[in-house]
């Protein structure tokens, strides 16, 4: 839990003075994860130091009136015969106090907890039919029963032993809730029970004397006193193990690092998707370059009409292209004072593909020796770079036909099946 606050503070001190600089932006996301996950190895760690200062002293506080029973987990260690028990302790609500009606229906809950059993060892091994009553306090208070398994055992309180075994394999839990009624006065009382077909495991037995152990104290009081000696042997208390603050800190160190690779990937996937836009885009640019260097128009001005045409492709929905938006950008930096040849450099830095520079190349050594020879340059570039797209295309087509082969021939072996499976049947049927 120390190691999760020094790194939360170290991330939240680092939010704080890099928030505004460009490294920031790069590690934002990983040190967000980690920073979450460290909160909550904290979170944890406190829950984690509170729940075990409880169990540890042998004492838990049980939850106010009207807000149910609670479960929780913990180890029982027996250091006579050096053994360790993991048991689930279910710790009742606070009771309210109250008059001489509820006093009677306390004493019929308390007459119904010792006689539900009858010939059953206890509740967590019920072979026979338990004792269940209509009547407690010698016909005082009235009891309604209803059980959760009805398959197994009726609302009188009889099992249905054919069911059991039949259905039962270890052992069934059973909810049974009573309504207990006097006078005026109602409460329902709702505790759980196990149906066994057979004889119980130690581990039964210990979870089964700490539960009656903690059944017999006194539900007014606020606190459980967990058992100090179970089966004549004494009893000391652990706590289970959970969620530690460390394991959640790795966890958060590990998602920080697959968001890097996924953001390092996203990265290397846009970047392969403008190369090959770019390389696509290649043999169309330098075809219309070479049709309006040969209307006559200059390197720039050939430029400037290319740059246009496309953005008014755009403002009618067209499809982005990146090869035209370097091209604007060159464009924009060209009317913002920049030179034609520092432009053209920048232009071939924005595409940064071989043939974009050789393509810049031409156009500054054009406007050296004149539009013509940079016309019949163009134009066998074009000539080069339509016949290599023609070949990829080709190549292309040439795998995506292979890759047909398999499902084909996974066709081509179901077809046989279908067709030679029900003749082998009807020559064997014969």
């Amino acid at each position: 839990m120390i190691l999760c606050g020094v790194i939360c503070a170290v991330i939240g001190s680092g939010m704080c003075v890099l928030r505004k600089r460009a490294v920031w932006q790069k590690v934002r996301s990983p040190c967000l994860v980690v920073f979450v996950f460290g909160l909550l190895g904290i979170l944890t760690g406190i829950s984690g130091t509170e729940k075990e200062a409880g169990i540890s002293s042998g004492q838990l506080d049980r939850n106010p009136p009207g807000k149910g029973e609670w479960e929780t987990e913990a180890y029982v260690y027996l250091p006579q015969t050096d053994t360790r028990y993991e048991v689930i302790l279910t710790i009742p609500e606070q009771k309210y106090k109250s008059k001489k009606e509820q006093e009677v229906i306390e004493a019929a809950i308390a007459e119904m907890r010792e006689t539900f059993c009858g010939e059953n060892a206890s509740l967590d091994q019920i072979v026979v039919s338990p004792d269940v009553r209509k009547r407690y306090q010698q016909g005082a208070v009235k009891a309604n029963w209803m059980f959760s398994e009805h398959k197994l055992i009726s609302p009188e309180g009889r099992l249905d032993e054919a069911a059991v075994k039949k259905t039962v394999r270890f052992r069934q839990k059973v909810t049974a809730s009573v309504t207990f009624a006097c006078g005026e006065s109602k409460e329902e009382y709702t505790f759980t029970f196990y149906i066994v077909p057979g004889e119980k495991s130690e581990e039964e037995k210990v979870q089964s004397e700490i539960e009656e152990q903690i059944a017999c104290q006194d539900p007014l009081h606020p606190t459980v006193v967990l058992p100090k000696q179970i089966d004549g042997q004494e009893a000391r208390w652990q706590e289970a193990p959970s969620v530690r603050s460390e394991e959640l800190l790795g966890l958060g160190i590990l998602a920080a690092a697959a968001v890097l690779y996924i953001q390092k990937e996203q990265k290397e996937k846009e970047k392969a998707k403008k190369k090959r836009s770019l390389i696509l885009a290649y043999p169309e640019f330098v075809s219309k370059l070479s049709l309006l260097l040969g209307a006559g128009m200059s390197i720039s001005g050939a430029l400037r009409k290319m740059g246009q045409m496309y953005g008014q492709r755009r403002s009618v929905g067209g499809k982005k292209e990146e090869v035209y938006e370097a091209l604007h950008r060159m464009i924009c930096e060209m009317d913002n004072g920049m030179g034609e040849l520092r432009a053209f450099q920048t232009f071939s830095e924005d595409c940064d593909l071989q043939p974009y520079r050789k393509l810049v190349t031409l156009l500054i050594s054009g406007q050296k020796v004149g539009n013509r020879r940079l016309l019949e340059q163009l134009n066998e570039e074009a000539d080069r770079v339509f016949l290599e797209r023609k070949n990829e295309a080709r190549r292309l087509g040439e795998e995506a036909g292979t890759k047909m082969l398999v499902p084909m021939m996974m066709m081509l072996v179901i077809v046989m099946g279908i067709v030679m499976i029900p003749a082998f049947l009807s020559i064997y049927s014969i």
